[in-house]
């Protein structure tokens, strides 16, 4: 896949139900830790405009929306960062916990909100 510009903000929604039609258990929520960048998701090569590509197309995450559950039911947290502290938080509910960049890349991400640097 290829752009010609790339937006402001690029919001990734991660497949996390299989479907499978004719079967006795059509679908299942699926939990594979996906690895992704909390900084630095280099994206010039799919960039077909030229003058952004030498520029350097760099997305930082800000935001990541978890479910945890299954198909049936479950819940959502969220992580965001806060970029007048540089600190991330989890958010569950009507709790809010401080979290380090190395707890945000987990089983539970289900959407991914990036934003590009400036």
């Amino acid at each position: 896949m290829e752009v010609y510009r790339t937006p402001e903000f690029l919001i990734i929604h991660l497949k996390r139900f299989s479907h499978t039609r004719n079967s006795l258990f059509g679908s299942r929520k699926i939990n594979d830790l996906i690895d992704f960048p909390t900084e630095g998701l280099e994206m010039s090569s799919y960039v077909l405009n030229e003058e952004q590509r030498q520029k350097g197309v760099i997305y930082d995450l800000y935001a990541v929306s978890n479910h945890f559950g299954s198909l049936n039911g479950g819940h959502y947290t969220a992580y965001t960062k806060n970029f007048l502290y540089k600190k991330w938080f989890n958010f569950d509910d009507s709790e809010v916990f401080k979290c380090s960049a190395s707890e945000i890349v987990t089983k539970s991400a289900y959407v991914l909100f990036y934003r590009l640097r400036k």
